[in-house]
Parts: structure tokens; sequence; C-alpha cells
């Protein structure tokens, strides 16, 4: 008997975390409370094993009880609060950043539109593993124009803004592959939309290659580009690699930031 007795104990022990988890959830998605009776047959947990649950929970003050009905405690709502502030933009991109960079060991770069729509702005930068390397500063600002992030930002632009934006923009030179006409631009630009990425060859720094990717808000916007940049000896060989990569990158941050549409989308024609 106590043979049999030790697997259920130490898988009931085992299964505790995420009981508690699926126990904090079901209660999130019910603000006026449930009962045992009624939380036992929604996460089909007998009524003795989720009472001592809700008992230890209930000590931590992640769950509160009156009148037999249960509903989440200060310290969930706590937690909660935590969790979506973590959740916030350009927060939560980090994690999605960080996975791209294990998979493919390159720098990593969130590019997100400056105040003045002209510039792009490195919000995040998760620095390459690989000994030679492309190196960017969180905080940087680029022109538009030059870098992949900023292009694909530039793509999917409205078309007001965009017209706006080629009338005014003065094209400098600062590599060999820098688009320097905005026919050139206009070009790129329909390419992005085409394929749903930009590849930017030297655009701003010589001997460097980047692949970027749109990332969507809630709204439909294009919010910021997640970029892969590498030496061009390494990166264009790795091309096709960076492409998907980027593409499943941004896709996993515009679904956290709520996006729900077909990925990526069709941008206006300038």
């Amino acid at each position: 008997m106590l043979q049999n007795d030790t697997p259920a104990k130490t898988e009931e022990t085992t299964r505790s975390p995420l009981r508690t988890v699926q126990i904090l959830h079901e209660l999130a998605l019910n603000p006026a409370g449930v009962s045992l009776a009624d939380l036992s047959v929604r996460l089909e947990l007998p009524k003795t094993s989720l009472f001592r649950l809700l008992k230890t929970l209930e000590t931590g003050s992640y769950v509160s009880a009156r009148n037999a009905t249960y509903t989440l405690g200060t310290a969930a709502l706590k937690l909660g609060a935590a969790i979506v502030r973590n959740r916030q933009f350009p927060n939560c991109a980090r994690p999605v950043m960080h996975a791209i960079s294990e998979r493919c060991g390159e720098t990593i770069i969130l590019g997100t539109p400056a105040d003045n729509r002209h510039q792009v702005v490195y919000a995040e930068v998760i620095d390459a593993t690989n000994p030679l390397r492309f190196i960017s500063k969180a905080g940087s600002t680029n022109p538009l124009y030059g870098s992949a992030s900023g292009q694909v930002i530039l793509a999917y632009m409205d078309s007001n803004e965009l017209a706006a934006y080629l009338k005014a923009v003065k094209l400098v030179k600062h590599a060999p592959g820098t688009i320097d006409t905005v026919a050139e631009l206009k070009r790129r630009l329909d390419e992005v939309r085409a394929t749903g990425v930009s590849f930017s060859l030297e655009g701003l720094v010589e001997g460097v290659f980047s692949v970027a990717a749109p990332v969507i808000d809630a709204n439909g916007i294009v919010a910021a580009g997640l970029s892969i940049s590498a030496p061009s000896s390494r990166g264009l060989k790795m091309k096709h690699k960076f492409k998907a990569l980027a593409l499943e990158g941004g896709e996993e941050i515009s679904r956290l930031l709520g996006y729900a549409g077909a990925y990526p989308l069709p941008g206006p024609q300038a």
C-alpha cells in the first residue's frame, strides 16, 4: 500500500504549482466569485484537494473567501498588475528577442519611430554572441530610410504621412548600400509590402547585413520593426533563416500586443 501511495502523492505535489495558477486564472475570469463546488467542476479537481490549495492561497492573500465564494485576493491583484506592466511595450518584446538571439547568435534590434517620425529609435537591443558581430546601442537613432527596421515602419506608414515624408526627406549617403533617391526608396518599400520583410545590405554601416519584420499593435498599426543584424559575410549566407526568424519574432511580439489579424499585413500603396 505504501508503494502505491507514494507516486500519487508525488504527482499531486508536482502538479500543485500548475493547479495554483489554474485556480487564479479561473478566479480572474470570474470577478464575482466562484463556489468550491463550481470550481471543483471547472478544474476537474476533488473538493478536498482543491480546498487545501485554496486555504493555502488564502493565507498568502492570493485568494479571498467570503460567504462560501472565492475571489482573487490583494496579493493576486498586485501580481496581475506587475504582469501587465511587464506585458507593456517594449518590455514584452525582450523575451522574444532573447529567444531569437539564442537561435541565431546575432544582434537583435527593436526599432520604434522617433517623435519626429523621420528617425528610428533602437528601443531594445540584444547583443550578438558570435565573436565577429555587429554592435549597436539601445537608445541610438538612425534615419528611417537607412535601416531595415526603419524601412519596415515606412512601408506600412499611413499613405498621407508617407507622402509627406518622401517630399521632405533629405537622403544622405552613410554607407555603400544607402538608398539615395526617392525612386529607389519607393521601390524598396514596395518590396517590403510584397514580402513582409526589409533587407538592408550596408544601408548604414559598411559590412553589415540586416533583415527586419513588422511589429503590429492591437489596432493593426506597425509600431516597430524587429531586425536581425550580422556581418554581411555571414548574414547573406543565412539570409533565408534570418528572414524566417524575424517574421516569427515579429508575429509573436505582435500577438503579445493584442494583434489578431493576418501577419504580416498588406501596407498602403504610396
